[in-house]
């Protein structure tokens, strides 16, 4: 199971062998075990990266490092994932945590690989289009414009433009996939240097993306506050908390926006009408649940039907896509028949 180990950084960044890895060291916590005996057991010593990595990982506990870093530094686990670990370490959850965290990466890779299948096929359709345009455009156009011009037959106007459209997309194509790659080369270049805060308020301002970056972060921050507040702690103390973290810093900014609003004397539930961060119902749930005494627990239930409904909406987007890409194919190909066929047919009316 853990033959694909990177020593220099942990496990190879396949979230699903980080998720099968988390998920029964989970299992084994909330069974009894400790973490070191966890650990020594899943890491069987098979091969030499495998013994130096099961070395590494309990020398880093002994020395005192908190389980989260552990993970994070020598796993190269997700930042969330390490914040959600680094919460457990405050509530006490840690085999439940862990357990739900290898699940979502598993799920999460299944997602991946979900994806793949969908663009893959129309992908190796559109390139096969594309390599049939390229060899029209160098085989058979000149051969008909040759033909058209022996025998004094002129296209139509609509019929000029779609020839054109032809000749000229493979060029616009890899114009359009080289202008994507730059971009998506800076930024990734540059996200480093901006800060995550802004990166989130700025993605929370357009209409699609905005819906799933306010459902993850409410997903989130619904449940580990929910966790803290099972566990005893109380809101200021449970957002000190979440503020104290690094792994996730729009959770940073959430919280010390929630604790100077606390301070100024703002309610708990109209800290969030002012943050573009969150779904609109987070303000009424805190305040349904503050008054009925289910704070924790309806917050854990929010949550949950958050997580669903990002899952549903990411399930409805999928379905959508490869069909638009078939249309798309479709229509190509339809104009790539036309461009030939519709010529013979006027020039055949003509005779």
């Amino acid at each position: 199971m853990f033959q694909n180990m990177n020593i220099g950084n942990g496990f190879t960044k396949k979230s699903d062998d980080q998720g099968k890895f988390l998920k029964r060291l989970g299992d084994l916590l909330q069974k009894g075990y400790t973490f070191t005996e966890a650990i020594d057991f899943l890491l069987l010593p098979k091969q030499k990266k495998t013994i130096k990595l099961k070395k590494r990982l309990i020398s880093s506990l002994q020395k005192g490092e908190s389980i989260s870093t552990v993970m994070n530094k020598q796993l190269n686990i997700p930042g969330h994932v390490s914040a959600q670990i680094y919460f457990a370490e405050h509530h006490g959850q840690m085999g439940h945590t862990l357990s739900e965290a290898g699940n979502y990466l598993i799920k999460r890779r299944k997602n991946q690989q979900q994806l793949q299948k969908v663009f893959q096929y129309p992908l190796m359709l559109i390139f096969i289009s594309i390599m049939m345009m390229v060899l029209l455009r160098k085989v058979l156009f000149p051969r008909f414009q040759s033909l058209y011009s022996s025998m004094g037959y002129e296209p139509s106007a609509k019929l000029t433009y779609l020839l054109h459209f032809i000749e000229n997309f493979p060029m616009i194509f890899s114009g359009g996939l080289l202008l994507l790659l730059f971009i998506t080369t800076v930024f990734f270049l540059f996200k480093k240097k901006l800060s995550p805060v802004k990166l989130s308020l700025f993605f929370c301002r357009f209409p699609f993306l905005s819906t799933y970056m306010k459902l993850g972060h409410t997903h989130f921050f619904s449940r580990e506050l929910s966790f803290l507040l099972t566990s005893g702690v109380s809101i200021t103390e449970s957002l000190l908390i979440i503020e104290s973290q690094s792994f996730r810093p729009t959770l940073q900014y959430i919280s010390s926006h929630c604790i100077k609003k606390l301070k100024g004397g703002s309610p708990f539930p109209e800290c969030f009408t002012s943050l573009p961060l969150f779904k609109e119902e987070l303000s009424f749930v805190v305040h349904h649940g503050q008054t009925n005494g289910k704070l924790a627990e309806e917050l854990r239930i929010f949550s949950d039907i958050c997580f669903q409904e990002l899952e549903d909406k990411t399930h409805a987007w999928l379905k959508y896509v490869q069909p638009a890409i078939f249309t798309f194919v479709g229509l190509f190909i339809m104009a790539i028949y036309f461009s030939i066929m519709m010529p013979l047919f006027q020039m055949m009316q003509g005779i």
